[in-house]
């Protein structure tokens, strides 16, 4: 009986919770199709800051870096990532002081910012896929954390580009046109990577030696099966709208 009586009232009291628990879930499925716009629209506002910083220079500027590893690490904490979102902000915070306090006189002590830059893009690029494949997720939702992290994918490339090309691990040849006018910029690099990614090819960009050539290989590939396989089955997902 006294069994009875306390699972009677264990059902009572959990009855008037399950619309609340419902109303939650709604409630963070909307903020959750809300990040994904402000996700998309940041990496967006990311490329536009491209022509707006550049002024000719080799190096990628500071101002680009933060602001690139800012809108990662946000996009992180909108995906619901706290721990994680700490955790790069710390590694991130490291990598500008070292930056910051100009120990870069070297090409040696250049890799350890360009690691934590190319691990906090690959971190979200990765959670953004994950997201767009997630149970519940609305449509909408799926689209703009694939285009985002087709865009974050390019940034991506972009930076072991300019690693493989600082580190003379292969060399980026320029026009015949521009061959001994000018250095290689940062914005070059950006440019081949979306242009190799997009599959548009330019050719005023090119790789020459056996590893500038795989990451090149590598970056069309996935600019080839990403919309084919990504894109496609985010919008071929059932849509888990609420009601």
């Amino acid at each position: 009986m006294i069994d009875r009586w306390l699972s009677g009232l264990t059902l009572q009291a959990a009855r008037p919770a399950e619309p609340q628990l419902l109303a939650h879930r709604r409630q963070h499925r909307a903020r959750l199709e809300r990040h994904g716009m402000l996700i998309f629209l940041g990496q967006v506002t990311l490329i536009g800051l491209v022509p707006v910083l550049d002024a000719g220079q080799q190096l990628t500027p500071g101002l680009f870096v933060i602001v690139a590893l800012g809108l990662s690490i946000a996009a992180v904490w909108l995906l619901g990532y706290q721990r994680l979102t700490i955790l790069l902000a710390a590694i991130s915070t490291f990598a500008c002081c070292w930056t910051a306090l100009h120990i870069v006189t070297d090409l040696g002590f250049r890799l350890p910012p360009l690691l934590v830059f190319l691990l906090v893009k690959l971190s979200v690029v990765y959670l953004c896929i994950r997201q767009a494949f997630r149970d519940g997720v609305p449509g909408v939702q799926r689209i703009y954390c694939g285009a985002a992290s087709f865009i974050m994918l390019g940034i991506f490339f972009a930076a072991i580009h300019a690693l493989v090309g600082a580190f003379g691990f292969g060399h980026y040849a320029l026009p015949q046109e521009f061959e001994g006018g000018r250095d290689l910029r940062w914005v070059d690099y950006i440019w081949f990577s979306f242009a190799t990614l997009t599959t548009a090819g330019y050719s005023d960009l090119v790789p020459t030696g056996s590893l500038p050539l795989t990451v090149a290989t590598f970056e069309g590939l996935c600019g080839i099966l990403f919309p084919a396989t990504l894109i496609a089955r985010i919008a071929s997902l059932p849509a888990d709208e609420p009601k």
